[in-house]
């Protein structure tokens, strides 16, 4: 029987992935880039808080490959930004499908040229500009671009993403048959089994129990021998990998399907995932797991807030049911090239006399409710669907500490996600009145370290207001500390056509707002990169005249701190 159920699910994966591979026009794009395709991300791969949305080319660790439109079409958007896809490239094409190519190092010269008198249009780097249809026409296998490391990126490649263009929703660029090499299993790490109700319990405890599993090449088993029992409403979750052939690195699995007995009652598939939805990674895994112990388990229930369409084939929300029956449990998980593996396990209904009721403390907040907090120090105010199920809330307000000008503030804790902001206002005291503008909310982990500065204002009364999308602990702090800029090209350079002058800005507390470049007193096009913290000019023979200059950088905080340095140099074409 055991067999019979992993060869039926073998089949319907299989069937599953061929099925979704026919909707999308397989052959129609060329890779984008001239090398052997290695895999250093793939779509739907988990990330803080939310899904990869497209699959991440390796470039050989270096900078400066063509990057090359991976089919005719025209530039719809080109943006540059210091977060997230830093410069990115979008490209519509006539299948109704869009191509983006992020991270890049530089645009070839017609882009480049569009896009730095935009640039200079609004004396900003950062721009998102939407190119009128066939205003920058692009050919099949044209350069558009180098490969880079800007933006949010963690190391040179290439970020590709394939979009439906009515909607820009991504869809699995390896659902289009670039040429990628993958035999290899899909690896199983962990097995969860959690109690879903107040009175359920995993081998006689109301906590969730997780398994670290063995096994290889699609094979896996529980450690044994293994007596497991459940009681009332349980739910499971796997942690499972991928790899592809050449890359160590670590992605993510295509399908996870969930088999009690014979019936399947989870799928989820990562076929197409829109970013208005992609948040909501925060409940499709466990969020505790993740953030504490870096297990990225992921739920095969689901969790009352959760609006992804991922989902196939779900019965009563993925939840299994121990009264009378023992259950047979399958795990069966896919990667896009239909490599498949398999973990089964049972679970006995726990018939000992053992009686549990899990206590709660602090008060019982809706999901689907506004919730509103107050306290002499603190007011927090949680609007409904802000949370992905009914939270108990506690509040705690602990003594400040050198540097606070508020109690530290527990709301709730690290590992309760948030998906839409909350407003916070925490009561101040002990800074001089003059200095309220300089006042900033930050964020603390468990140790009392900033984790990052979260911005905010005074209000009336000394409350300071700002808002969050992570609970834990908070307090406020004050920066007065103007920016540091460090000359890391030295003065009176002598420097020639794209030759640059480099600076390195940091700012210890509220964190860097503005940064500006002006040449005799002229506003120019200045980079920052924010991983290295450096801030260059390029130099530029259509905006620089012959002869001796000078560079005046400026930098502000987030509370209105202001720094400046000259540097004099000559431009030499």
């Amino acid at each position: 029987m055991r067999k019979l159920i992993l060869l039926s699910v073998l089949f319907m994966s299989l069937s599953g992935i061929g099925q979704n591979r026919a909707e999308f026009p397989v052959d129609y794009f060329d890779a984008p880039l001239d090398i052997p395709l290695y895999l250093a991300g793939n779509f739907g791969e988990i990330r803080s808080n939310h899904f990869h949305a497209g699959i991440d080319l390796k470039t050989q660790q270096v900078e400066g490959l063509d990057v090359k439109a991976a089919a005719k079409g025209y530039v719809s958007r080109v943006k540059t930004s210091l977060y997230g896809y830093g410069k990115a490239i979008y490209i519509a094409h006539p299948n109704g499908y869009t191509t983006v190519y992020a991270h890049l190092k530089s645009f070839n010269n017609e882009i480049e040229k569009y896009i730095r008198q935009r640039q200079y249009n609004q004396k900003s780097f950062e721009v998102d500009v939407y190119p009128k249809p066939g205003e920058l026409k692009i050919e099949r296998g044209e350069i558009i671009a180098l490969s880079g490391n800007t933006g949010g990126s963690g190391g040179p490649h290439l970020h590709f993403e394939i979009r439906k263009t009515d909607n820009q929703v991504p869809v699995n660029p390896l659902l289009f048959n670039f040429d990628i090499k993958d035999n290899i299993h899909p690896i199983i790490k962990t097995v969860s089994i959690y109690p879903l109700n107040d009175t359920s319990l995993v081998n006689g405890k109301t906590e969730p129990l997780h398994i670290a599993v063995r096994g290889r090449n699609g094979k896996y088993h529980l450690p044994g021998p293994l007596n497991l029992t459940a009681r009332g409403v349980i739910g499971f979750g796997v942690e499972t990998i991928d790899k592809t052939n050449g890359s160590h690195n670590r992605c993510g699995a295509y399908s996870v399907s969930l088999i009690a007995d014979s019936d399947t009652i989870y799928n989820h598939r990562m076929t197409a995932i829109p970013f208005a939805l992609s948040r909501y990674i925060n409940c499709h895994i466990d969020y505790e797991q993740t953030h504490k112990n870096r297990r990225r388990v992921q739920k095969s229930y689901i969790e009352p807030n959760n609006k992804l369409t991922i989902y196939n084939d779900v019965k009563i929300n993925g939840k299994v049911f121990f009264s009378e029956y023992d259950h047979e449990l399958t795990y069966s998980i896919d990667d896009a090239y239909g490599n498949n593996s398999q973990i089964q396990f049972s679970v006995k209904v726990d018939t000992s006399s053992t009686s549990a009721k899990k206590e709660h403390k602090g008060l019982e907040y809706l999901y689907y409710e506004d919730n509103i907090y107050k306290s002499e120090n603190a007011k927090i105010e949680i609007p409904a669907y802000s949370l992905y199920k009914n939270l108990y809330f506690q509040h705690k307000a602990e003594e400040s500490r050198d540097g606070m000008y508020s109690a530290i503030h527990h709301i709730a804790d690290l590992y309760t996600p948030l998906h839409d902001y909350i407003d916070v206002y925490l009561k101040t005291e002990g800074f001089p009145s003059e200095k309220g503008n300089k006042l900033y909310a930050v964020s603390l982990d468990e140790d009392y370290e900033v984790i990052s500065p979260e911005g905010g204002g005074l209000t009336s009364g000394n409350w300071f207001h700002f808002k969050t999308r992570s609970l834990g602990p908070y307090t406020v702090m004050m920066d007065e500390e103007k920016p540091e800029i460090v000359n890391l090209s030295g003065s009176d350079r002598k420097i020639g056509e794209n030759e640059i002058l480099k600076f390195k800005i940091e700012d210890e507390g509220s964190g860097i707002n503005t940064f500006n470049g002006y040449v005799d007193e002229k506003w120019i096009l200045m980079e920052y990169d924010r991983k290295t913290k450096e801030f260059w000019m390029q130099a530029d023979g259509e905006k620089l005249s012959p002869g001796k200059h000078e560079l005046k950088v400026t930098v502000t905080d987030k509370v209105g701190n202001r720094n400046s340095l000259k540097t004099n140099f000559t431009f030499i074409p």
